[in-house]
């Protein structure tokens, strides 16, 4: 009788800094409450994290509002043409004050109790204040929060000793430039919005491998030249690129076009960059988790100001009616086999020539995790 294969132990972790050794990170991780509460204090609160492109806060007054695991956010152009951002709470008793986006008054008013507020953060009216004893309205300003555009992209940080952008992705505007140059000039165009019932991880992971796209991805291998394809790791960085057929099951474009590569810029933690062959603009694809095993995932696409191309609808529709589909499906059904018993951890596939299904981009992002948690 053969020997019947006994459960995993989990009472192992064989995650390595070293990828070629490397197993994936424990399953637990990927749906324990306690692990992501751990990641927003260690990773969310720390991190640069994309909000908007700057055509959407380009005129005084404009605002968008965001939310980072749970602390809001919004970002504001001032009338004095500066870009701002603050924690989106009232000083008073913690309400919003903005919701959504669009072009605020010169002061925000509360919708709960009317305090007032300049477009600097300081309070400028509270009803019957005046008759509160040593009440002090310079005590009560809104928090400000970091900001800072990167290649016409708006990002924060609530973290008030992070570094610059500059320092944390050395490098990596540049190369974003040369994939898209003009980025700053372009207007969000379309977004599509998927809740993945999955770990952000999951998808993180998802989208920083190609070893899975032969497999899953028929109509992507037909797109590009895979042989071509190359993954590049950095510091908190990565990029993925290769050339591409014009003629594919995907979406045809001019085989002349000035674009003819497909280039993926990823930045830690939780956003990409993605340059389609044939297109004038680009996409970026964000990922936040709202629960342990729930994500919402935003890909926007920021196209010149004319109305888009052919070319660039047909890609949009492969990737709302095809390769977004594909991907989550695959997610969620990870996510559901993370809980199983029969199921710890995987081995990273990374191949000594870094390969275009080499894992090592996966690994890249999994090891940011690990060092943000203390875990290597």
């Amino acid at each position: 009788m053969d020997q019947i294969t006994k459960r995993p132990d989990t009472s192992k972790d064989r995650f390595a800094a070293d990828p070629a050794v490397s197993y994936t990170l424990p399953a637990w991780m990927y749906f324990e409450p306690e692990t992501l509460r751990e990641e927003t204090d260690a990773i969310f609160t720390k991190s640069w994290i994309y909000v908007a492109h700057s055509s959407e806060l380009a005129e005084p007054g404009q605002y968008v509002t965001a939310e980072i695991t749970g602390q809001r956010i919004y970002v504001i152009r001032t009338g004095e043409g500066e870009l701002k951002a603050f924690f989106n709470v009232c000083q008073h008793r913690g309400h919003s004050l903005l919701r959504g986006k669009g072009r605020a008054r010169n002061l925000l008013v509360c919708p709960y109790h009317s305090w007032s507020y300049d477009h600097d953060g300081r309070l400028r009216a509270a009803p019957n204040c005046e008759h509160v004893k040593d009440f002090d309205k310079s005590e009560f300003s809104i928090p400000q929060v970091q900001v800072e555009v990167f290649a016409g992209f708006v990002f924060v940080n609530l973290d008030a000793d992070a570094r610059p952008m500059g320092e944390v992705y050395p490098g990596a505007e540049q190369r974003l430039l040369e994939a898209c140059p003009g980025t700053a000039e372009l207007t969000t165009a379309r977004e599509i919005v998927f809740d993945i019932k999955g770990n952000w991880k999951n998808v993180g992971d998802n989208l920083l491998e190609c070893y899975h796209c032969s497999t899953a991805h028929k109509a992507f291998v037909d797109l590009v030249e895979m042989p071509t394809y190359q993954v590049e790791t950095h510091d908190n960085w990565s990029i993925q690129w290769g050339e591409c057929r014009s003629d594919n099951s995907a979406y045809g474009f001019d085989a002349v076009s000035a674009v003819t590569t497909n280039t993926t810029l990823y930045l830690w933690p939780t956003i990409a960059f993605a340059k389609f062959p044939g297109t004038d603009g680009i996409a970026t694809f964000t990922f936040m988790p709202t629960e342990p095993e729930l994500t919402h995932q935003v890909f926007a696409y920021h196209a010149p100001v004319e109305p888009m191309t052919e070319t660039e609808l047909k890609a949009l529709d492969y990737f709302q009616d095809v390769l977004g589909p594909e991907d989550v499906s695959l997610v969620e059904d990870v996510q559901r086999g993370l809980h199983s018993l029969g199921y710890h951890q995987g081995r990273f596939m990374v191949d000594g020539e870094r390969s275009a299904i080499s894992e090592h981009a996966a690994h890249h992002f999994q090891n940011l995790v690990a060092k943000s948690l203390g875990m290597v």
